[in-house]
């Protein structure tokens, strides 16, 4: 296990462990941020690609302000042609060489948050961790109708203001803030259009608006 918050060896701490065995390390999160942890085993890609990641949010030593949090975690999905009787599907290696996901999510699920959308408050701070695991595709994160306050670029003190859209690296987290100004439904999506499209779209509802928003 692979823990990006972590600041130790990996040649002692990340090593293969076993059927049967384990292994147990501790570290001290000196570094606030939202960081990913995966497998480390080779093929490292093979297992990202198969859903064997996490994330990890290290609060700082004074609190930040009081916001509406969420935690988002993109990532892809390869599928190889289904087989059996209930239609299984394996990583298909070459497609994730290839750079071509059939999937691409929020927290495992494409389109989860189109279909359910998030519930915030007009006016309301909004905080979004937003980690990419990948293990391919960086991941352009916008909110279609708002512009970001603050973006902390891992664990830097130091934010940007005032920023559209921001690539969240693969194996990177970001911390976005945000506040929508009027109530309605905002699509929040990677802006590499062809990932949106294959997943990677959710919708903020503020307040209790009509109608909805397709983008």
């Amino acid at each position: 296990m692979d823990f990006h918050a972590a600041e130790l060896a990996p040649s002692r701490a990340y090593v293969n462990v076993m059927p049967n065995d384990s292994l147990r390390y501790t570290f001290v999160a000196r570094v606030p941020g939202a960081f990913m942890y995966h497998c480390g085993t080779a093929p490292v890609a093979a297992h990202i690609a198969n859903g064997m990641y996490g994330a990890i949010i290290v609060d700082p030593v004074r609190p930040r302000p009081a916001a509406r949090e969420f935690v988002l975690l993109q990532s892809e999905f390869y599928l190889g042609p289904k087989q059996g009787p209930d239609s299984m599907q394996a990583l298909d290696w070459q497609r994730m060489l290839d750079f071509a996901p059939d999937y691409v999510t929020f927290n495992g699920v494409a389109n989860l948050y189109a279909t359910h959308p998030l519930a915030v408050g007009v006016g309301e701070p909004l905080r979004f961790y937003v980690v990419n695991a990948g293990p391919n595709r960086v991941s352009a994160f916008h909110i279609v109708g708002a512009i970001f306050d603050r973006v902390y670029l891992d664990g830097s003190e130091a934010p940007l203001r005032g920023v559209q859209t921001f690539n969240v690296p693969v194996g990177g987290g970001m911390i976005f803030e945000a506040r929508l100004v009027e109530e309605g439904i905002y699509p929040f999506v990677s802006h590499a259009f062809a990932d949106a499209t294959k997943g990677a779209v959710g919708m903020l509802r503020a307040g209790n608006p009509t109608g909805s928003a397709a983008h």
